[in-house]
């Protein structure tokens, strides 16, 4: 008897009308209480995706209540979805094929270990650097076999930073000593040698290793004329050597006697030295004679095109 009670109860209940005030009423709680759960729900968000907060209560809102009391299942559904297709793509990254060939010609590639941006630390951003940024790109330079690379460390020797001063001083001393200490060793070895070709390779080696001295900015301006000079009398006696006149048109040409480093270099095309190697070289001097319509003769476009370093040269100078 009970049960039929409640049952009718229930269906009473059940068949009543709503009145348009109810309804509203109920949609309003919905609403509120969808804000408040959404907006407590995206408090705890990965970090990753917590960029995304506005687009994701958004999404909330929408779905709970578009579908008012399923919503709740469903957005469990669709968040365990999401995340999972996020995280896949995330993990496996859409890749565009590119066609190395026919990038070449407008993009070539330049593998750098120096990394172009070390050179802020010559502008007026360098007390924008940190100390750490500092020694790390110091360390960079230091490692690169690159034109006064240890003159531009030297620079550091003023910094305002303790650490960044005493850094760029180890690494200049250390370099300078290495040099100082591989040329009292060829020194000392050519004194035993007894075979002019042995002879003549290890005077070579020390005449190179003096000019070290002036190409990573070693010495100051005073001091490299000094080295020059040096470095002239040792190849003095390897005048079959092509390398070595190479190397003789290098310091002509760093001292500005730009005659001399083409009849050095030309001494070395005879002796058997490939002449597209000399060409930046003799399009320099070139330049420095300011004679500029002999300079697209010494510009290679199916070789400079390659290098992203001599392109500018092609487009400057290029044969029309």
């Amino acid at each position: 008897m009970n049960e039929l009670i409640d049952l009718e109860t229930i269906h009473y209940i059940l068949m009543q009308q709503n009145s348009t005030e109810l309804i509203l009423l109920f949609i309003f709680v919905e609403v509120v209480f969808w804000f408040i759960l959404s907006f407590l729900l995206i408090q705890f968000l990965p970090k990753k995706y917590r960029q995304y907060k506005k687009e994701i209560f958004l999404f909330f809102i929408v779905l709970n209540i578009g579908l008012l009391f399923i919503g709740v299942l469903l957005t469990v559904i669709m968040m365990l979805f999401g995340l999972s297709w996020a995280t896949h793509r995330l993990s496996r990254p859409n890749y565009e094929t590119v066609y190395f060939e026919e990038q070449v010609a407008e993009f070539p590639i330049v593998y750098s270990k120096f990394q172009e941006g070390v050179l802020i630390m010559e502008g007026h951003q360098q007390d924008s650097l940190s100390t750490d940024e500092k020694i790390k790109s110091l360390k960079i330079l230091y490692e690169n076999n690159a034109q006064g690379n240890i003159a531009r460390i030297k620079l550091f020797l003023s910094d305002s930073s303790d650490e960044t001063r005493l850094y760029a001083f180890a690494l200049a001393a250390t370099f300078e000593k290495n040099l100082n200490d591989r040329i009292k060793s060829l020194q000392d070895k050519i004194q035993t040698i007894t075979d002019p070709k042995e002879l003549e390779d290890v005077t070579f080696t020390l005449a190179q290793t003096y000019w070290q001295f002036i190409f990573h900015g070693v010495v100051n301006e005073q001091l490299s004329g000094f080295y020059t000079k040096k470095i002239a009398t040792l190849l003095k006696a390897n005048e079959n050597n092509p390398s070595s006149f190479i190397l003789l048109g290098k310091i002509h040409l760093f001292n500005g006697k730009l005659e001399d480093a083409e009849s050095a270099f030309f001494k070395a095309m005879q002796l058997g030295v490939p002449k597209e190697a000399l060409y930046t070289f003799l399009a320099e001097i070139k330049y420095g004679q300011k004679k500029y319509r002999e300079i697209p003769q010494y510009i290679i476009e199916d070789e400079f095109n390659i290098d992203l370093r001599l392109k500018p040269l092609v487009q400057m100078w290029g044969k029309q």
